[in-house]
């Protein structure tokens, strides 16, 4: 069934954020098989809109048409969602609760972290959050100071699922554009006017290096609010003051404004005179104009401080080593990570406790000397550059991953089970079914198996093949996470079943979650958990809302958490995300997050998913959670009568592998 999607966004706008929702509508296009598309279009500052009379751009207005009875029937009833996703393509502060699941897709900040408004505007409303570069995440993720329930400060971290998407690579064509350019040497400049973009130095220091020599240009890109003639002769005007006290320059300076289209734009890059693009801003939450110079060839003169960073760097192989390593493919220069200027700060978006990148002057100056003089090693750097950006980022690639992260679909490559090392909790009260769940262990063939019984074990001193861990005291505190943790520090094997006391595998468990791990990659790996009477024993649910889903619900889903009666984890997993010890079982029942749920949080939160085996099953032998007695067993016509077919027929399957079990070898 297709979700229904709203997106929320400006994607009429000539915006970076506009060209991130078209990005993100182009995606949803791609699989329409999936996505039942709606628009909601939002106006971004005072930009302009895209004007070209296309088939996407009449594709986008009738997203628009088509959203709007459904946002009036919505705003008259606002507690109704209508809308299964909705995507905010936005800035945190604009989020809103609009559908089933909200998803914020952001560029981020180009500030060292985010402000605490962001933070929690993302706590709040976001169920998952999309940003488009690895410094924009990281930025999410810095703890911020805020207040708790009793007005006390905290230092509070976001742990919402935040995934990275970044733009693809576009095949474009140049056309013929007219730039009259004196100058056969020119670097190119790209900047809305603002104490950002640190527009000012990159002018100042582009004369003061080149200030006698009259065979190198800059182009300016530049503009204030929009692409109107009052907006270039404001720009004009703001070009002239800062040049006013080098009339004797011989360089020159082009200042270009307007309105490109995607062929002129690329046309820009690739122009015989334009040699390298100059960025000497303070930060980028992806610098767009930076990867199209690069996917187009253009060598790149900048720092490293931003997004940018994810796309200006490409593999090259060490000659000592001959192992490849991620290598800078731009002119790099230094920076100080410093407190952003007081006419920078905008309250709840940039705040003065905020740092970002303030480029070093002579290594700006040396950078554009040297290319001057070296442009063909320069050159030849970019065009590796260009080689490897159009296969990483190739537009197909680009969509996929962003409908699997919207959606949650992780993929995984196959990784073989070598070992299974089974460790189960005990209090040492359910003597003989625990025995059963050792039996039903031992009869799976098909990898090596241990089983590690942790807690309470006197009892079971006269079994044999059972690894004992004597932790009696927490074994009657409840302190089932540190039951576990002890359990699994004794494992050999490269994959830990995390197991209950009382839980039966099916015949033929290990042979289904074999066959399913050779064709399916997973770090985690859940299967049906079903009650005597094959009712599901939240074996697969989300914290919030705390529901069962179904069995094909993606890996990432948000808020998506494995009970603890039964899942496999890699050993690696565990070695990175440990039970945390202080939390205890059933300790929702005091209003505190038991520890199955808190051990769910810790592995998204350290970007871990949770895949599905629906062909294998275990069993929760336990009767208190069904309505199963031997009476209604027995008594099949009763059954049939009352229409509980499917129940009686898995009453039989539990009753036959709780019988298969009892059989001796």
């Amino acid at each position: 069934m297709k979700k229904k999607i709203l997106v929320r966004a400006p994607a009429l706008s000539q915006t970076g954020y506009g060209e991130q929702c078209r990005f993100a509508l182009r995606a949803l296009r791609s699989r329409e098989d999936l996505f039942d598309i709606y628009l909601m279009n939002i106006p971004w500052g005072g930009s302009n809109w895209i004007f070209e009379d296309n088939n996407e751009r009449k594709w986008i207005d009738s997203l628009i048409s088509k959203a709007q009875p459904l946002l009036a029937q919505q705003q008259a009833n606002p507690k109704v969602a209508l809308f299964d996703i909705s995507l905010q393509v936005t800035i945190p502060n604009e989020l809103q609760k609009m559908a089933s699941q909200n998803i914020l897709y952001t560029a981020g900040i180009e500030t060292d972290k985010a402000c605490a408004a962001w933070v929690g505007k993302c706590h709040e409303f976001a169920d998952k959050i999309l940003v488009i570069s690895e410094h924009a995440k990281a930025g999410l993720q810095v703890p911020v100071r805020a207040k708790d329930q009793t007005g006390n400060e905290i230092l509070f971290t976001l742990e919402k699922p935040i995934e990275v998407v970044h733009y693809p690579v576009k095949k474009v064509e140049a056309v013929n554009l007219p730039l009259d350019l004196e100058t056969d040497f020119n670097f190119l400049a790209m900047s809305q006017f603002g104490p950002r973009k640190n527009f000012k130095n990159t002018i100042t220091w582009f004369v003061e290096e080149f200030h006698d020599d009259p065979n190198v240009g800059l182009v300016v890109k530049l503009f204030g609010k929009g692409n109107s003639k009052i907006d270039r002769e404001w720009s004009e005007n703001q070009l002239k003051a800062f040049l006013e006290n080098t009339p004797d320059r011989k360089c020159k300076i082009y200042l270009l404004h307007g309105y490109l289209n995607e062929k002129e734009l690329h046309s820009l890059y690739v122009h015989p005179k334009i040699k390298a693009l100059i960025n000497f801003g303070h930060g980028e939450g992806f610098g767009l104009p930076l990867f199209e110079a690069a996917y187009s060839g253009l060598p790149v003169i900048t720092h490293d401080f931003g997004g940018q960073k994810d796309f200006l760097y490409a593999p090259k192989k060490d000659k000592k080593t001959k192992k490849k390593k991620m290598r800078a493919h731009f002119s790099k220069i230094l920076y100080d990570l410093k407190p952003v200027q007081q006419e920078a700060v905008w309250q709840g978006v940039i705040e003065p406790d905020m740092n970002w990148a303030w480029p070093n002057p002579t290594s700006c100056k040396l950078a554009m000397r040297e290319a001057v003089k070296n442009y063909g090693m320069l050159q030849g750097e970019a065009k590796r550059l260009k080689e490897w950006l159009e296969e990483e980022f190739e537009e197909d690639k680009k969509y996929e991953s962003f409908v699997n992260k919207l959606l949650g679909i992780v993929k995984i490559e196959p990784k073989p089970i070598n070992g299974i090392s089974f460790c189960i909790p005990t209090n040492g009260k359910r003597v003989e079914k625990t025995l059963l769940t050792i039996e039903s262990i031992k009869r799976q063939q098909g990898v090596p198996t241990e089983i590690i019984l942790c807690g309470d074990v006197d009892p079971f001193k006269e079994v044999q093949d059972v690894i004992l861990v004597d932790r009696k005291e927490e074994a009657h505190n409840r302190k089932v996470a540190l039951l576990r943790n002890k359990a699994a520090e004794k494992a050999k094997h490269d994959v830990i079943a995390w197991c209950d006391d009382d839980i039966l595998l099916d015949e033929g468990w290990l042979e289904k979650t074999l066959k399913h791990t050779e064709k399916e990659g997973w770090e985690i790996l859940g299967n049906k958990l079903l009650n005597p009477d094959g009712t599901r024993c939240w074996d697969r649910a989300t914290v919030n809302p705390h529901k069962l889903v179904d069995y094909d619900e993606p890996a990432g889903t948000p808020n998506l958490y494995q009970t603890s009666g039964f899942f496999l984890v890699r050993k690696e997993v565990w070695d990175r995300v440990k039970w945390n010890e202080e939390l205890l079982v059933h300790d929702d029942k005091n209003g505190q997050i038991p520890e199955d749920i808190g051990y769910s949080l810790s592995l998204i939160k350290n970007s871990f998913s949770f895949h599905f085996n629906k062909t294998a099953i275990v069993w929760h032998n336990d009767n208190s959670y069904t309505e199963w007695t031997e009476k209604t067993l027995l008594k099949e016509k009763i059954v049939e009568e009352t229409g509980f077919n499917a129940f009686l027929e898995n009453d039989k399957k539990f009753l036959q592998c709780l019988g298969k079990i009892g059989e001796k070898k």
